[in-house]
């Protein structure tokens, strides 16, 4: 048996609220790189109405708008794209230090 280790960030208000994951990042991810919430959703394999839910939800919590929209699609705002690349760092670097750990931990496992 092989191990490997996945450190998943999730970021939660004061009230225990989720308010940036896994997920809601890969739809973010996508929403940015397809500019459209359907496009999106088709790509992720999801229905629209759930991940369209999940934005709605990240951007309540948020409390700033999270995507402008037009008749040519969907972008990120500013205040989110900010939010985007922060946990994409943050994300990246606490899987580095979970690889890391991992691999002083379980060594002969992997």
């Amino acid at each position: 048996m092989v191990l490997r280790v996945r450190a998943n960030v999730a970021l939660e208000d004061n009230d225990g609220r989720n308010l940036l994951d896994a997920e809601r990042f890969r739809i973010l991810k996508c929403v940015r790189e397809t500019g459209s919430i359907s496009k999106a959703a088709k790509r992720m394999r999801l229905p629209f109405r759930l991940v369209w839910g999940k934005l709605k939800t990240l951007e309540d919590n948020c409390g700033f708008k999270i995507l402008m929209t037009s008749p040519n699609g969907s972008k990120l705002t500013q205040e989110c794209e900010g939010l985007y690349l922060k946990y994409e760092e943050l994300s990246r670097s606490c899987q580095r230090s979970a690889k890391s750990k991992f691999r002083k931990l379980f060594g002969a496992c992997v």
